[in-house]
């Protein structure tokens, strides 16, 4: 089975056509411009600000906001790690908030007790393509005047009551990494219906520069090159079926599992009003009725030939990062004058801890076959009868 991206013929002639042009960064071609406008109508929003890879988007879209230093943005912990260290980037401190067993995505009700006149923004992740629920989230946003930014690293393509991800909040962030749904190997996007906030992240990815060696902020070099760019936009081009393609192998995923729902594991349970793109495949074991841990059976189903993964084996506050809290050095940003001091103990997010000990990740990639999907979920089955209590 092969599971990296496969690409057309397309695609390569537009990279090609970027070569052959010598103009290779942004500011000499016209890929990235093309790209920029294409997928801000694709996502419905305003406007759209390539970038060099998924965390300089989040790293944007923050700074943008006007997120700095004393200010506290609350967020998941169950993450790729890059949601919370984007956080400190802006020189801000993240507070977590727990997740819904349901969906794995952060939970609205664990957020109001956690905002305090420090806290500036919600950056809510749409984990594996399934977006948060963000009518409760927009709403206490309204209320305490907060900006709302959604990661939508995983959720190109995933909707919320008709409206894609990415155009929900004040400003969303995307990744193009070669493992997501469309993919220019690094890369990102910015994307804002806010004046605004475009302008600010247009100056802040170009070293803070508005006309040329005239430099009004601290910005940073987060451009897109043009061969990223044509290659995005060829992924663009049929974004649709890839994210088909991996809902084909969800479905199976969900049929061929159905019977071990509630018993063994526990199966994602999409709402009916979100349309997710099924970028992983997450499900909980239930460790109380199996006779090994979940480890140990990532271990037996690679030995089955599973490519099965662990979406997050930790929460991000146990990473010894958030441990240490060194971070730029002397405790910064948790310990800077302008902060009190925060610490991340054990049982911050209970339910995002039993998660994180139960969760496995199975691939739902576009290059994959229902026959595949259907081999894993037996390999699966196979393994957790075996060692079931």
């Amino acid at each position: 089975m092969s599971f990296w991206p496969s690409f057309t013929d397309e695609e390569k002639r537009l990279v090609l056509s970027v070569l052959e042009s010598g103009r290779l960064v942004s500011s000499f071609g016209e890929y990235t411009r093309r790209f920029e406008e294409e997928f801000a109508r694709y996502v419905g929003a305003g406007y759209a600000v390539a970038v060099s890879n998924g965390t300089a988007a989040l790293h944007t879209a923050l700074a943008s906001l006007g997120v700095g230093a004393g200010d506290e943005v609350i967020t998941t912990p169950f993450s790729f790690v890059a949601t919370a260290t984007s956080i400190l980037h802006a020189n801000a401190v993240p507070v977590f908030g727990d997740i819904e067993l349901d969906t794995l995505n952060l939970d609205p009700g664990t957020i109001e007790d956690k905002i305090t006149p420090r806290t500036k923004a919600i950056l809510v992740v749409h984990l594996a393509g399934h977006p948060a629920e963000m009518d409760p989230i927009l709403r206490i946003a309204r209320e305490h005047g907060l900006a709302v930014i959604e990661d939508a690293a995983q959720a190109v393509g995933s909707e919320y009551r008709g409206r894609k991800a990415g155009s929900l909040g004040d400003a969303a962030a995307f990744s193009f990494y070669q493992s997501k749904n469309m993919t220019t190997g690094e890369g990102g996007m910015v994307t804002t219906s806010r004046r605004d906030v475009y302008e600010a992240a247009r100056l802040f990815i170009n070293h803070g520069q508005r006309e040329r060696y005239l430099h009004e902020i601290l910005g940073w070099n987060y451009r897109m090159t043009e061969m990223q760019a044509a290659l995005g936009l060829g992924q663009l081009h049929r974004i649709g079926e890839l994210n088909a393609a991996r809902e084909r192998i969800a479905r199976v995923y969900l049929e061929e599992l159905s019977d071990l729902d509630g018993d063994l594991l526990r199966l994602p349970r999409p709402r009916r009003h979100v349309k997710t793109n099924w970028h992983i495949f997450q499900v909980l074991l239930e460790l109380e009725k199996l006779r090994v841990n979940r480890d140990y059976v990532v271990k037996a189903l690679r030995a089955e030939n599973v490519l099965a993964l662990v979406s997050y084996p930790r929460v991000i506050y146990e990473n010894p990062l958030f441990r240490k809290l060194e971070g730029y050095g002397h405790g910064c940003p948790w310990r800077c004058p302008l902060q009190a001091g925060r610490s991340y103990p054990p049982g911050t997010s209970p339910r995002a801890e039993y998660a994180a000990r139960r969760v496995v990740t199975l691939p739902t990639l576009a290059g994959m076959r229902e026959e595949d999907a259907v081999d894993i979920a037996k390999a699966l089955r196979k393994v957790l009868v075996y060692y079931r209590r």
